[in-house]
């Protein structure tokens, strides 16, 4: 079901976003550990927006062992939508010593559909 929702969907989804679409209601605490183990299975990727959400969006080649969704996000300032952006970050080299485990991007602005209508 929840897997169906993001399938659906043409951009990332908030917890709260996914809960609503559900066909039967589900309890916060179970559909956020549904969508954990989505991403520890490799199957989902999660980032943090600016509004303090965290959003959930399907992974392309992922595995459990590593995470390839390297790349920024977008949320529009009017309809709030999150789009993944598919190219990917270039990161910086890091001091030695340092090793990342993950890359976040999130830029903020109007999507063309909203950008049309200002």
């Amino acid at each position: 079901m929840v897997l169906t929702v993001l399938n659906t969907s043409q951009s990332a989804l908030s917890n709260e976003d996914i809960g609503s679409r559900l066909e039967e209601k589900m309890d916060r605490v179970t559909l956020y550990r549904i969508l954990q183990s989505f991403c520890d299975d490799g199957k989902l990727h999660k980032f943090f927006g600016d509004n303090g959400k965290t959003y959930y969006a399907r992974c392309q080649d992922c595995t459990t062992d590593h995470h390839s969704d390297n790349h920024p996000h977008f949320r529009c300032l009017e309809c709030n939508t999150v789009t993944c952006i598919e190219k990917p970050l270039a990161v910086q080299p890091l001091p030695t010593g340092y090793q990342p485990t993950s890359v976040a991007s999130l830029i903020t602005g109007y999507c063309p559909a909203c950008k049309k209508q200002r």
